[in-house]
């Protein structure tokens, strides 16, 4: 008997756990056919709507199947609402009612724990001149008396990269079982936990770091649910490439220095006076051959944020390359000459671990360099970001495969099965072809479940008449769209999103309604972090929120908190991106239309992302606006209409507040 017909049906253990609990059809058959899927070894995916419960329908076969089996189950998701979602509500909910012998974990990137190790070497000295960062160094060492997780999550505040780099684990420098700490370790006694547990939950990020590094992070699993899967190829394209950025590189040279300059180092003085004068000179010769590589990059790029392909002739890395050699190599030198201090204790060991710890790291940063400036691999693209921070520019160089099927294939779904794939957003036209294509998926059960909710009677999707073409009049286009937000405003009052495809457009139609409307109260991406925004605006109800595709996923705001969601653009990745721009290449190589091969439906599936805002609970009701004139006069707009849920359309924006009016009565 399926496990649905007991614990889904009205009279079984969530009907009798859950207040206000209905049974859904749509869940049973998820439920179902995630259990068909355990017990035969086969890889699914499936699409369920907004409503359907995907969570439990994953979470309860996969529980039994686990304990039952004595197997692991890995679910990994996009974004930390879900995983939170997933550990601090759902997990603890199912153990109560399914049997205390459930064991789960959440897996975090080791840097995300304290090491033990470093902060008792560390302790009553004074780590930096600034005092705000040592306020933050003395909250710590009071955390750590209290805390059960050693995790960087529950500190009440999030400290500078700099303190936590005092602390935190370093898998390059850690001793495993060799450390004097090793009893008390929290990466350790998590280690242990997850390798114990039935179910572990991590996230995109940390699975694919585990699978391009040969399951060095995570345990052995059986199982793994990907959640939030739409986003999958994203992450995984950063994964299976490589990145060198001034950033990252000035962070090294700089963690170097304090090193050097460390009370601790001053004790080995006079021992290794000669190598660590060297590795000074050395870390300041790869300094210098630094700037002047970022210099140089910085006079090709500008200091405009943009991303591009480049041109390797453009760029010398050897003499760079040349510094972080002899850097590494005196780091190698210093740690071998050691032996000259005699006695060994565990403040000789930390300081030799350390210089071999900076070594590796500058060996890494080196191949890096090839792999992007001196290599020529067949599939990839070569590509730049600038990114412009407060003070400066930010310079770095990524090289990523342009198709990822063949290494998810190898990677993934060769060596795991079964694979759950599962987001609410994953077909197109009604199939999952092009999502199975682009991860590389040949073989798989499919489900394809709707939305239980009243989108006929709950939703009415305002589609203007006419409007300019974003493309052929993008400045009539903005004045448009701001007119569209001051007029919709005016009848809400508050309570909306307006999502845009790039910051550019959001920060010129915010300054429009700045200047013609200050009444009007905006909440933008990028003033506050995102968490901030939603608080404020939940409070606030009668506030726009204005934010660009982060906030088109993984933001849930239910109730009357928010009640109209206005999709300014279409949203079609821009073909310029260099690692777009090289897919559509590749596509059209192969003799297809790029166009309807991918660039329409990855803008379907995104549009579905962000029509799916508004709509989070049976009592939800709202008003979606699309204010892209190619919704209806292009012939492809039908693939974006028929792609979200049957809902009454206008194009007379009166009907809003009749719509409101209505629905109340």
């Amino acid at each position: 008997m399926p496990l649905s017909s007991e614990l889904f049906k009205r009279s079984g253990l969530l009907s009798e756990n859950l207040e206000h609990y209905e049974m859904r059809p749509q869940q049973i058959a998820m439920a179902e056919a995630v259990e068909g899927a355990l017990e035969s070894e086969e890889h699914l995916i499936v699409e369920a709507g907004t409503g359907v419960g995907k969570s439990l329908a994953y979470l309860i076969p996969s529980i039994l199947w686990a304990q039952k089996e004595n197997k692991l189950v890995v679910i990994s998701t996009y974004t930390k609402a879900l995983q939170t979602q997933l550990f601090v509500k759902d997990l603890p909910f199912l153990k109560r009612i399914l049997g205390k012998d459930l064991r789960y974990a959440l897996c975090m990137g080791s840097e995300n724990y304290l090491c033990i190790r470093k902060a008792t070497a560390n302790r009553d000295k004074t780590l930096f001149k600034s005092k705000s960062k040592n306020k933050e160094v003395e909250e710590i060492y009071k955390w750590i008396d209290t805390t059960g997780t050693g995790l960087i999550s529950d500190l009440e505040f999030i400290p500078d990269r700099a303190v936590w780099d005092k602390f935190s684990r370093e898998y390059d420098a850690c001793r495993g079982r060799k450390c004097p700490f090793s009893s008390d370790c929290f990466f350790i006694a998590s280690r242990k936990a997850h390798a114990e547990s039935h179910v572990l939950i991590v996230n995109h990020a940390l699975l694919f770091a585990d699978l391009v590094s040969e399951n060095r992070i995570l345990p052995e699993f059986d199982c793994l649910i990907l959640d939030e899967a739409h986003m999958v190829e994203d992450v995984a394209s950063d994964f299976f490439g490589c990145g060198m950025g001034s950033s990252a590189l000035g962070f090294l040279m700089d963690s170097i220095r304090e090193f050097l300059k460390a009370s601790d180092t001053g004790t080995f003085r006079g021992f290794l006076f000669e190598e660590i004068a060297l590795i000074e000179a050395a870390v300041h010769d790869a300094s210098v051959s630094a700037e002047k590589f970022f210099t140089n990059a910085g006079n090709i790029l500008g200091g405009e944020e943009r991303t591009a392909r480049f041109d390797k002739n453009d760029y010398d890395c050897e003499d760079l390359k040349k510094s972080m050699l002899d850097l590494s190599e005196a780091l190698y030198k210093c740690a071998g000459s050691v032996k000259k201090i005699g006695e060994k204790n565990s403040s000789v060991s930390d300081f030799q671990e350390t210089l071999n710890m900076y070594a590796k790291r500058c060996e890494r940063s080196i191949a890096n360099m090839d792999f992007i400036f001196n290599e020529e691999r067949d599939g990839y693209v070569y590509w730049s970001e600038v990114r412009k921070l407060k003070k400066r520019s930010e310079y770095s160089f990524y090289a990523s495969p342009v198709e990822i099927s063949d290494k998810m294939n190898t990677f993934l779904f060769e060596r795991i099965r079964p694979v759950i794939l599962t987001s609410a957003t994953l077909s197109t036209a009604g199939k999952f072809d092009f999502i199975k294509k682009r991860l590389g998926l040949d073989s798989c059960k499919e489900l394809l479940v709707d939305s239980p909710f009243d989108y006929r009677n709950k939703v009415l999707l305002y589609v203007p008449e006419k409007g300019a073409d974003p493309n052929a009049a993008p400045q009539v286009f903005k004045n448009d769209v701001k007119d569209h937000i001051v007029k919709i405003y005016r009848v809400m009052g508050g309570r909306m999103f307006a999502l845009f495809t790039s910051y550019e457009m959001l920060n010129d139609v915010a300054a429009s309604i700045g200047e013609t409307d200050p009444d009007i109260h905006l909440l933008k991406q990028g003033e506050l972090p995102r968490y901030m925004l939603l608080d404020m605006f939940k409070k606030s109800r009668k506030s726009i929120l204005m934010g660009t595709l982060t906030f088109w996923q993984g933001v849930d705001v239910s109730g009357d908190a928010l009640e109209c969601v206005i999709i300014t653009k279409l949203p079609f990745s821009v073909p310029s991106d260099p690692l777009n721009a090289a897919r559509i290449e590749a596509i059209r190589q192969k003799g297809l239309n790029p166009f309807y091969e991918y660039q329409l439906p990855e803008a379907v599936i995104m549009f579905k992302q962000g029509f799916g805002r508004l709509i989070r609970g049976h009592a939800d009701r709202g008003v979606v606006a699309v204010l892209d004139p190619r919704i209806r006069s292009r012939s492809y707009g039908k693939y974006f209409l028929d792609a979200i849920p049957k809902c009454r359309v206008t194009g007379d924006i009166s009907h809003i507040g009749e719509f409101f009016q209505s629905s109340t009565q």
